[in-house]
């Protein structure tokens, strides 16, 4: 499925990663992410992508080395949805979204340092409605069902919720597999098949966030999804 890649900056800045491309970080002109900090190398580091889908990350010979989650790497280390790359004095978060998300709810997830200035091109960020949400987004021709599918490959934690007027729909996930839902006076695998009837056109996903009481959900995300299309396959739908 396709999913969208961004580094977000401590400046709340992103820069949007494309798979099959490189990106070389540095203090010379004509690399893809211009770092202004003294601590950097002319040609620093180096995000790769890797063909089996993930991003790798490089050292070019640097004075001052790459961390990854405050650990320097030796050989070039893959990189995970989540995080934090420090490259001299700037940092970055790593960060993967579903189709339809809006890369401006990416501000809240800036790694959080100061006096940084951070690279010239990428997306500026705007404050959002939502701060708490990690990410919001529009629910997209693929509906509910793609949105799980890229919750199930990420293995993401925590509560997608789902908006159309007032009313608001709640998934809980952890690592993945859906545990808890709840849309209007529907709870469980049947929350799960109406959303996938009548998607609400606005999400926002809330990372970590517990859910409420015993779980209403059993199985893996897998067999979750397997069966709400099965239900949906019954239905005529």
């Amino acid at each position: 499925m396709n999913v969208d890649f961004y580094l977000v900056s401590a400046a709340r800045r992103a820069h949007r990663l494309r798979p099959g491309k490189g990106y070389v970080f540095g203090r010379e002109e004509g690399v893809d992410i211009l770092l202004q900090d003294a601590l950097a190398s002319r040609r620093h580091a180096e995000m790769r992508w890797n063909d089996e889908g993930y991003w790798l990350v490089a050292d070019l010979g640097s004075r001052n080395g790459v961390l990854i989650n405050s650990k320097r790497i030796g050989p070039p280390q893959r990189i995970n949805d989540g995080d934090q790359l420090q490259i001299g004095g700037q940092v970055f978060r790593l960060q993967v979204l579903p189709p339809g998300a809006d890369p401006s709810s990416l501000s809240a997830q800036a790694p959080q340092i100061s006096n940084l200035e951070t690279m010239g091109p990428g997306y500026s960020l705007k404050d959002l409605q939502q701060q708490s949400a990690t990410f919001t987004g529009a629910v997209t021709a693929g509906g509910v069902m793609e949105l799980m599918q890229f919750f199930q490959v990420t293995g993401k934690s925590g509560r997608l919720e789902l908006m159309e007027g007032a009313e608001l729909a709640s998934v809980y996930m952890i690592q993945g597999a859906p545990v808890f839902a709840h849309f209007g006076k529907l709870d469980g695998l049947d929350a799960l098949v109406q959303l996938a009837q009548k998607p609400p056109p606005r999400f926002s996903f809330h990372a970590d966030a517990l859910p409420p009481g015993e779980r209403n959900l059993h199985g893996s995300a897998q067999g979750i999804l397997m069966e709400v299309a099965r239900t949906l396959d019954e239905q005529g739908k």
